[in-house]
């Protein structure tokens, strides 16, 4: 994720790699009684009053996972749908092993088909109106 980005232009979102915990919760859930704690590969808040000493009460805004090779279904599958149905504004799923990343948007309707892109591939942010990642410019080795 583009932090650079995010500061010159000083937005309110902020990006966090793992290890940090964000608590999912439905809207008239108390965060007491939540039992979807998860640690995302990076998670970006834009929503400052979600943070906490612990850290994100609700929905990131943007969840990028990389996937697992012992366990791919976790994030194509068990993820995508917790995701979904918390909101989470849009979800990354970077592949190495194929090398490809699929991003899914979320609408009125939830998740639609994923738009794939290839490691040598731009990716439009979509959180922001006007940020794109190059992903052949990232050193992923």
């Amino acid at each position: 994720m583009k932090t650079q980005f995010i500061y010159a232009n000083n937005g309110p979102c902020k990006v966090y790699p793992a290890p940090f915990d964000v608590i999912l919760k439905n809207d008239n859930e108390d965060i007491l009684y939540s039992k979807n704690i998860i640690q995302p590969d990076i998670s970006v808040i834009c929503d400052k009053t979600k943070l906490t000493d612990n850290g994100c009460n609700g929905s990131p805004d943007m969840i990028v996972e990389v996937v697992s090779p012992g366990n791919p279904r976790n994030d194509y599958i068990k993820k995508l749908n917790l995701y979904e149905e918390f909101k989470v504004k849009e979800y990354w799923i970077v592949n190495p092993l194929e090398k490809n990343i699929l991003v899914y948007t979320l609408t009125d309707d939830g998740y639609g088909a994923p738009k794939i892109y290839t490691f040598n591939g731009i990716i439009k942010v979509n959180i922001y109106d006007d940020l794109e990642i190059d992903f052949k410019s990232l050193d992923l080795n």
